[in-house]
């Protein structure tokens, strides 16, 4: 009798294709490639240097040459500094992120050391350098390596790609997959092209399959028939990534099959159902992958302090600054419909606690409180203010007040209601073991289009990379989402 066979590695199995030498003008892109990012960010901090000098000329006047010596230094300590540090955080090194943001909280993180060192080495040396300008030119160089990244980004991974990509078979739909097909797009540099997932199995009703990006628009196909010779010869398939755990016999099959066709198998985590479950992170020691469950844990005591007083100081902050948005939203709802200015509605915060998440109302009064949210503008449930509220997120404005009592947080995953929490599963469970927040990943991706709990996988991503850098970094691409009006 076949038993389960759990996949304990991510490795490769079957046949290896013959290794190909690299083409001279792969060896080319790959050394420009390294060095392009380096150039662009010391542009960026020459580009930084001379807008903080002109700011700071502003309120003291500068002679060209006590300019020109003041640019030289910045530029040189700050930029050898930040290159040697970018270099530890392992910044120019090709490893894709969701949504890039955990490259935005490594320039961050590569940044407040930068400017740390410069100032350690300025008390050392004596060095006379104006506080108000190094401000200022820390500033703008942290804005303008942000956005440089970010623009570059698909830039360099086109230009690291090599000439010849293997065309890759995901076998599954999962998560997981989905995540793998995120994965190979945003790394072409490995080589590997997926072009569709194979559903064997017919329960997966869906045609394509997007991957994990701002907007929906990178996807390939969901093939559902039999995985055989024939179907890898007409998709001219090299390899076959795993991502489902399989019996010994079919095992077995698919590495026949490999040999035959000619291709390589992959297996893609530990293909244990448990471990979909539970939270767990995995490690290699010398060739063995060690899997440690309730691994999300406590974070750091200064962490949970940090982030309490970032969400206390930035919502008292955003409320005094858009308290006149308040009144002019508060009275346009008003005008508009019958019925209250606020919509009280009850969420499941953190470890499960309720709490009473405040909203402008954007619907009528007359509309039931515990309903699915509308999907779109055309919804008679809401008003006519209420379009534009949604449309702009201004409906959102009052849980600052909620971030400021502590029912929520700035950044984490969204507060859903008692009635869906109530049926999540043991991995959806683990979305309340942080602080809900106003703003996160998903808010951010193309998946925002669907319910929470069918796209959790950003939401999984945040806790187990959580941090102080993070958190900055999710707030700033949410500050740049909103003014990019999307």
């Amino acid at each position: 009798m076949a038993t389960d066979f759990p996949l304990p590695i991510s490795g490769e199995m079957g046949v290896r294709s013959p290794s190909v030498p690299p083409e001279p003008l792969d060896l080319l892109r790959r050394a420009m490639g390294a060095l392009i990012p380096v150039v662009l960010d010391l542009c960026c901090i020459f580009a930084a240097c001379i807008i903080a000098i002109l700011c700071y000329e502003l309120h003291r006047p500068l002679d060209l040459h006590d300019a020109w010596l003041l640019w030289a230094e910045f530029s040189c300590k700050y930029g050898l500094a930040f290159i040697i540090l970018a270099q530890a955080q392992h910044l120019y090194t090709q490893r894709p992120t969701l949504l890039q943001v955990a490259d935005t909280a490594r320039v961050l993180r590569v940044s407040v050391y930068g400017v740390i060192l410069l100032s350690v080495a300025n008390f050392f040396t004596k060095t006379d350098m104006p506080r108000l300008l190094l401000t200022y030119f820390w500033t703008f160089a942290t804005l303008l390596l942000i956005v440089q990244k970010y623009s570059s980004a698909r830039l360099m991974r086109d230009w690291r790609s090599p000439t010849r990509q293997r065309r890759v078979l995901l076998c599954g739909t999962t998560r997981e997959t989905r995540r793998l097909f995120s994965y190979l797009l945003q790394s072409p540099h490995l080589g590997q092209l997926p072009v569709g997932f194979l559903d064997d199995s017919g329960f997966d009703t869906r045609r394509i399959i997007y991957s994990h990006d701002y907007n929906l628009k990178d996807h390939v196909p969901v093939i559902s028939e039999p995985l055989s010779y024939s179907l890898l010869r007409d998709l001219d398939v090299q390899e076959i990534f795993i991502t489902q755990t399989v019996s010994q016999r079919r095992m077995r099959e698919l590495l026949a099959l490999a040999a035959t066709a000619e291709v390589r198998i992959s297996l893609v985590g530990a293909g244990h159902p448990n471990f979909a479950e539970r939270s767990t992170s995995v490690q290699m020691i010398d060739g063995l992958m060690i899997t440690t469950f309730d691994a999300d844990g406590d974070p750091p005591l200064a962490y949970m302090a940090f982030k309490r007083g970032l969400d206390v100081v930035l919502s008292s902050l955003l409320i005094v600054l858009t308290l006149p948005m308040w009144m002019i939203v508060a009275l346009l709802v008003k005008l508009d419909s019958p019925g209250p200015v606020f919509f009280r509605q009850e969420r499941t915060g953190q470890m499960g606690r309720k709490f009473v998440m405040l909203k402008f109302r954007s619907m009528h009064a007359t509309a039931p409180k515990y309903q699915r949210s509308p999907e779109s503008d055309t919804d008679e449930r809401i008003t006519r203010i209420g379009r534009l509220l949604r449309k702009t997120s201004l409906d959102e404005l009052p849980q600052l007040l909620n971030v400021l009592v502590g029912d929520m947080s700035l950044v984490g995953p969204r507060p859903e209601m008692p009635y869906v929490t109530d049926t999540y599963s043991a991995l959806e469970r683990r979305r309340l073991i942080v602080p809900q927040g106003l703003t996160g990943l998903w808010q951010l991706s193309g998946d925002r289009k669907f319910v929470i709990h069918d796209a959790i996988e950003y939401d999984l991503y945040y806790i187990e990379n959580r941090g102080v850098f993070l958190d900055f970094a999710i707030l700033l691409h949410t500050l740049f989402f909103s003014m990019k009006g999307v």
